[in-house]
């Protein structure tokens, strides 16, 4: 007895273990990477006279049930709460009793919904019933060009002029192609917006939201629209002064929110009763260097300015930043910021230029007192163009350019300076600069039918976003770019309504249309010596 009863109690911790383990199912195994697929709707959609509020939906497999109270919405917007039941596999949405019996009722499925293991929709999904005899049959489709997941919001048009910074009547996705579309919808005006998926619900803020409107300034419908296109892209916040530091006796630094153009220019830019010059940092955009010719003897001061203008136009008011005056001079021996010890360059019809940044603005004078020497392969002696680009910075290049596949040594000697500050600590800085293969040059020639008047045509580098080409369309359609550094593009157009020779992205608020605009979804590879011809682009709006 003893000997079975010792045997069932060693036994069972194995048993209850087994037990466990059965429940769930094994480990291991592929990740699931395969989206839920909606299996049924019950009733289906389409239905009118509609007679029981509950909608059963039936997906593939086990939902995420966050992702499901989060991912369904209904539309138009209505007074009422949405219930939704979740039991796993499946989902009964309660709709509002506040329905009108003359209005379609919208439910969108979005791409937010999840199954178990986190995988989403593959395309956001829209069920249309009714309480009346009929279901609306409206639709607007078109496409969004986006580097994010990108949402819809659709608005009965009433004429306002902050409509797109209310709520929509209407949400819906793009799938992964930027596609999307409206269904089920009654004829009558519609004002469109294109807007950050992860933002997706929210009122537009135009100034931290990223958004896109559209080239028609309302969308009348009677049946069907489609090739509404949008891009987002971010609006430039209004310009604003953040900080400033004062890093020695005689420079500082004042730091603004957002990049700003070598045509600016300062009014009355002073660190208290001091006047000021001032250039933009080399490396840093958004960033301003000013210098004064006398020493402070003040432990705090304020650089301020009476405003900013670009191109005669103020783009910011009066504004100060308190700053602390250092009260040990800076001694450390001059660096470099930029480059490495080590680089990498492509030749090309340019040069490049090697652009040196100095630890601190110097002076031409100073900048000119340090010999430059560049060597290939460590013996022969290369003719350079240097070019002082700024207080603190200079650029460097072969006058012949950098010949393919070889080494370069390039040798900054120590000047004579008797301010250690003024050069640098060693007697030689030594950079070493490999090159590439030369990048070689090709040419694209192309027609528009259709629409062509005040287009412009437009190729954009897939991986170098700094390799951007246009070229205007001229009376018979056709395009052309010459001398194209080699490699994979897209291609665009724009109808140039404003003729500044840019797209115009248009704005919210006040509501301003974009450029409506034409853009392929496949790359062409412009190769090397090669002028290639493609086939004539169809414009249709």
């Amino acid at each position: 007895m003893k000997l079975k009863l010792f045997r069932m109690l060693y036994c069972l911790p194995a048993l209850i273990t087994w037990q466990c383990a059965a429940i769930g199912p094994p480990s291991g195994g592929a990740k699931d990477i395969t989206p839920p697929e909606l299996l049924s709707v019950d009733p289906p959609s389409g239905t009118v006279r509609l007679m029981s509020p509950e909608i059963i939906l039936s997906f593939s497999e086990y939902m995420d049930e966050k992702s499901v109270e989060k991912g369904i919405r209904v539309a138009p917007v209505l007074t009422g709460e949405l219930e939704i039941k979740f039991k796993g596999e499946k989902i009964v949405i309660i709709l509002p009793d506040d329905i009108k019996k003359d209005i379609t009722v919208v439910v969108t499925l979005s791409r937010e919904i999840k199954d178990e293991h986190g995988v989403e929709l593959s395309n956001s999904i829209q069920l249309a019933y009714s309480l009346g005899d009929k279901i609306d049959k409206g639709s607007i489709s078109g496409n969004v060009v986006a580097d994010q997941p990108a949402a819809l919001y659709l608005f009965h048009d009433d004429g306002s002029d902050t409509l797109l910074l209310s709520s929509p009547n209407y949400i819906s996705e793009a799938g992964d192609d930027g596609s999307f579309a409206f269904n089920y919808l009654a004829p009558g005006s519609y004002q469109i917006l294109a807007i950050d998926r992860g933002v997706s619900g929210a009122k537009l803020d135009p100034f931290r939201m990223a958004y896109g409107v559209s080239s028609f300034s309302n969308i009348i419908l009677d049946s069907m629209q489609t090739g509404i296109h949008l891009k987002l892209h971010q609006e430039d916040k209004p310009l604003r002064l953040l900080r400033g530091e004062w890093r020695d006796w005689n420079w500082g630094q004042i730091y603004f929110n957002n990049e700003l153009s070598h045509k600016i220019s300062f009014s009355n830019l002073k660190i208290g009763s001091k006047n000021l010059d001032w250039f933009i940092h080399p490396d840093n955009q958004s960033a301003v260097v000013v210098i004064i010719k006398d020493s402070l003897n003040s432990a705090k001061e304020s650089i301020s300015f009476s405003s900013i203008q670009l191109n005669d136009l103020m783009v910011l008011d009066s504004s100060k930043v308190n700053v602390t005056i250092p009260s040990i001079s800076d001694t450390n021996s001059l660096t470099f910021t930029k480059p490495g010890s080590n680089i990498s360059i492509t030749p090309d019809k340019t040069g490049p230029k090697v652009e040196f940044i100095f630890s601190r603005p110097v002076g031409e004078d100073i900048i000119n007192n340090h010999a430059v020497s560049l060597l290939l392969n460590d013996s022969i002696d290369v003719v350079i163009d240097k070019n002082i680009t700024t207080p603190m910075s200079m650029t460097v290049v072969p006058q012949d350019g950098w010949k393919a596949k070889s080494s370069y040594t390039l040798k900054i000697f120590k000047s004579d300076s008797g301010e250690v500050k003024n050069t640098f600590k060693d007697s030689v800085t030594t950079i070493k600069i490999s090159t590439n293969r030369e990048l070689g040059y090709g040419g694209l020639l192309g027609s528009v039918m259709g629409i062509s008047e005040n287009f412009v045509a437009e190729i954009n580098h897939v991986e170098n976003s700094q390799w951007k080409f246009k070229s205007v369309v001229n009376s018979a359609g056709h395009f052309e770019f010459f001398e194209v550094p080699e490699g994979k593009y897209t291609i665009s157009l724009f109808e140039d309504k404003d003729k500044n020779f840019s797209y115009t992205f248009g704005k919210a608020f006040p509501f301003q249309p974009s450029e409506w605009f034409y853009e392929s979804s496949d790359s062409i590879e412009i190769r090397a010596n090669w002028d290639i011809e493609i086939s004539p682009i169809y414009l249709e709006r």
